[in-house]
């Protein structure tokens, strides 16, 4: 009797427990777990958090993520990743357009006169912007120049004595400009340095055939004529020398 008492008490104690026994579920996020019990009232699955964590509402408890719940609402813009893709779109959207600044020319006594004056002031400001990479030296060609010009405005300006006008120019000083303003000095001084060797290569040749000319005559005369020949060699090589130099200058 005692015994069937006993497996009686253990049975009944066995069925409590597997009906309170909480299961395990995964959740949709990835490595996470989540316990969950079933509601007595409604069935429904509910997550096993600690009593402070979950309201009762309408007799159902409803879970609460800590440091989730707020008393006090507060207007702010949307806060938006790094990564995302509005984010990118935002950044694209107000991306600066190519930079472009205004020159200003001098006061001038006619619309010419003004045009050249602003036109003078951009070629000093291209030299200022392009001088860490080409020399003050080198000007820019006139073609390159013009083509960085978009608008160009003359205002009459009135003054006691008369009236004057000024050139403004709003051109365009982007990083692309600049670069193909930097290639075309490159481009250039590789021919110049080309022309250059040509020239001393060509002005070695012209002594060498010189001498080899001035040798032959003057075996051919038996060095009667030493002298002149000598004379005639120095003065073809010098004007070699000087015919070469202009063409390189």
């Amino acid at each position: 009797m005692k015994r069937l008492v006993f497996w009686i008490v253990v049975g009944i104690v066995a069925v409590n427990l597997c009906r309170r026994e909480p299961r395990a579920h995964a959740d949709r996020g990835p490595g996470r777990m989540q316990l969950v019990e079933l509601s007595h009232d409604s069935g429904r699955e509910v997550p096993n958090l600690h009593p402070r964590h979950r309201v009762w509402v309408e007799g159902l408890p409803v879970p609460i993520v800590p440091e989730t719940r707020v008393t006090e609402a507060v207007v702010a813009p949307p806060v938006h990743r790094r990564g995302s893709r509005h984010h990118t779109s935002i950044a694209r959207a107000q991306a600066p357009p190519a930079e472009a600044r205004k020159i200003v020319g001098r006061l001038s006594a006619t619309e010419p006169r003004a045009r050249d004056d602003a036109r003078v002031q951009l070629e000093r400001a291209v030299a200022d912007w392009i001088g860490p990479d080409v020399p003050r030296s080198w000007k820019p060609p006139a073609r390159l120049v013009d083509a960085m010009v978009r608008e160009t405005r003359i205002q009459p300006v009135i003054k006691e004595y008369g009236t004057l006008y000024e050139a403004t120019l709003r051109a365009d000083f982007s990083p692309k400009r600049r670069e193909t303003i930097v290639r075309a000095y490159e481009r250039e001084l590789v021919a110049r340095r080309l022309a250059v060797l040509g020239g001393g290569l060509g002005f070695v040749l012209i002594c060498l055939g010189a001498v080899a000319g001035y040798i032959q005559a003057d075996e051919a005369t038996k060095g009667y004529y030493t002298n002149r020949l000598r004379l005639v060699a120095a003065a073809g090589i010098g004007a070699a020398g000087v015919a070469i130099y202009r063409i390189l200058t």
